[in-house]
């Protein structure tokens, strides 16, 4: 398997950077523009313009742009993250189908697991996502949790989508993601997660992902379920 896009991507940045491509304090073209000249979506170019980031290179400013700090990276240690499904690009290679859209409020339990606000008003998004290119192999049961106002406004582009719905929102409503908090602990498969294939209780990993906007909102919670032997997680520290 090669190298994901978004690693190919940053060493094509940061080649172009050394080059004197863009000069320090120069800003780099837009994220729409980048991702355009790359033919991927902008959740995987700002994957790219992160491992730039966490290596000095460059600073990211809401509203001005991404500005060129240096010409080389720091010396630090980098984290690169696979699987065997290659989940870096889980986005633009796995299919979106919609099991069910319904309203549901904020109970005690589900506020602790979310940290959404307990008694707040929701839509559910519960759906799977599917390996194209593997029989239509189902590769995660998820259930998605939106504030009433963007579930509405994606509602004609979720099913048999590819793009991550944080990507959807902000298409629609201007909305970008700003920081991502990921949680992963080790699960027994539950009974609804039926369409993985895989006995309820079998071992499996569930990832909790609480996406945040550049005032600081939580305003999507997606919480998926995997089969504990489909999916491998591998850290990789490196010093550069």
């Amino acid at each position: 398997m090669g190298e994901p896009r978004y690693v190919v991507i940053a060493g094509d940045l940061m080649g172009r950077i050394a080059a004197g491509k863009w000069a320090v304090g120069e800003l780099l073209p837009t994220e729409p523009e980048l991702a355009a000249e790359y033919g991927v979506s902008r959740e995987t170019l700002r994957r790219a313009l992160l491992r730039l980031e966490q290596g000095g290179l460059i600073s990211r400013h809401p509203g001005t742009g991404t500005r060129v700090e240096r010409s080389t990276p720091v010396a630090a240690f980098t984290t690169q993250l696979g699987s065997v499904e290659d989940l870096t690009q889980y986005g633009e290679a796995a299919v979106r189908s919609i099991l069910s859209v319904e309203p549901v409020t904020v109970d005690a339990a589900l506020s602790a697991a979310t940290g959404l606000a307990e008694g707040s008003g929701q839509v559910r998004i519960t759906s799977t996502r599917r390996d194209p290119g593997s029989s239509g192999g189902v590769l995660s049961w998820a259930r998605v949790y939106l504030g009433p106002g963007d579930a509405k406004a994606i509602a004609g582009d979720l099913e048999e989508g590819r793009q991550l719905i944080a990507d959807l929102i902000e298409a629609r409503t201007g909305r970008a993601v700003a920081r991502v908090v990921q949680q992963v602990r080790a699960v027994g498969v539950p009974a609804a997660a039926a369409h993985l294939g895989v006995a309820p209780g079998s071992p499996g990993l569930e990832f909790v992902r609480r996406y945040y906007d550049a005032s600081g909102a939580l305003f999507e919670v997606t919480v998926s379920t995997r089969a504990g032997d489909r999916f491998a997680y591998e850290t990789v520290l490196q010093r550069k």
